[in-house]
């Protein structure tokens, strides 16, 4: 649909290609406390599109465990921005990791990982949503701002293992494939059901008395990620998934990303860039369970080949 080439080819490896600056607006807004708050957007964006949906149904840990789910997904994704040098191969081990993840979905379509839209999906809903962080719940971005910050984004993607030419090469070009992509690619996949039940009612996690947690985070907490993550999606995006949002919803949005603005203010510095903080403190456990994790795809992977291939008998 979008004309982007074959994720799986070898040239992807990009293997002497520096990591992110340090300083650059990418690695900053990727720091940003608040897009933790916007992750719920983006992963609904992302299982929306028909590839990830399936990968998350088939292969992930997402209902039973959502918080550790999101403990394994969240910091390694962004640590991309954060690991300088480091993240060519970090992001090797990431796109190994995702080797063996595919099959057939719930209508019979296949689908594998390194389908290269979605593949580079999931780092275009984190430009996405590191967008929205500066701008509704920001001071803003100029239009130079915005550009630069694709760049960064686009520059992880290679990291991640992605070809030049998969990636959409400036923002105008992403701006366009982005917005086919919603329109022609997401749809109302189970998945999105389970997110979002996920998301308002969370399961209880030992030790916490369920009391307590039913109290905060289903009727406090959860309701309200629902509710700003639903108000920040494309209005598009969610008629398709059947999610109401009013004209009076979207005025105390706004009144919401005003009170956001000022506690950004007063927010202590480690906290402020709390993303960077745990991907760096963490950064020797987050690369060695990637690498362990691409290695056991890997192990799979020959298995497969092996128990596979025809004996000579056979050829």
């Amino acid at each position: 649909m979008t004309g982007l080439t074959d994720a799986s080819d070898p040239t992807a490896a990009h293997a002497d290609l520096p990591g992110l600056n340090k300083d650059s607006l990418t690695a900053r807004l990727a720091a940003d406390w608040r897009l933790i708050m916007l992750a719920p957007s983006a992963l609904l964006l992302q299982v929306a599109h028909p590839v990830i949906g399936s990968g998350v149904a088939e292969h992930s840990i997402f209902e039973t465990d959502p918080i550790g789910r999101f403990d394994r997904s969240y910091w390694p994704t962004l640590a991309l921005a954060f690991y300088g040098d480091d993240a060519a191969a970090f992001g090797r081990d990431i796109r190994a990791m995702h080797k063996r993840i595919g099959g057939v979905d719930h209508v019979g379509r296949r689908y594998h990982a390194w389908e290269p839209e979605a593949y580079f999906f999931v780092l275009a809903t984190a430009h996405w949503a590191t967008e929205i962080v500066a701008t509704r719940f920001g001071s803003g971005l100029t239009a130079a701002q915005r550009a630069e910050l694709y760049d960064g984004w686009r520059h992880t993607a290679l990291l991640a293992g992605l070809p030049e030419r998969a990636v959409p090469k400036d923002l105008s070009s992403f701006e366009t494939w982005f917005d086919q992509v919603v329109h022609e690619r997401l749809e109302h996949h189970p998945c999105v059901d389970d997110v979002l039940e996920t998301m308002s009612r969370p399961p209880v996690p030992p030790p916490i008395p369920a009391w307590l947690w039913k109290l905060v985070m289903w009727r406090i907490v959860g309701p309200l990620a629902v509710w700003v993550n639903t108000g920040v999606l494309p209005p598009m995006v969610r008629a398709r998934l059947g999610l109401d949002w009013s004209a009076r919803d979207e005025q105390w949005l706004c009144r919401y990303a005003a009170v956001i603005r000022l506690v950004a203010r007063v927010v202590p510095p480690p906290l402020r860039t709390i993303t960077r903080v745990v991907a760096l403190r963490r950064k020797d456990q987050i690369m060695n369970n990637i690498r362990r994790a691409a290695a056991a795809r890997e192990s799979i992977s020959d298995r497969a080949v092996t128990t596979d291939a025809p004996s000579p008998a056979l050829q």
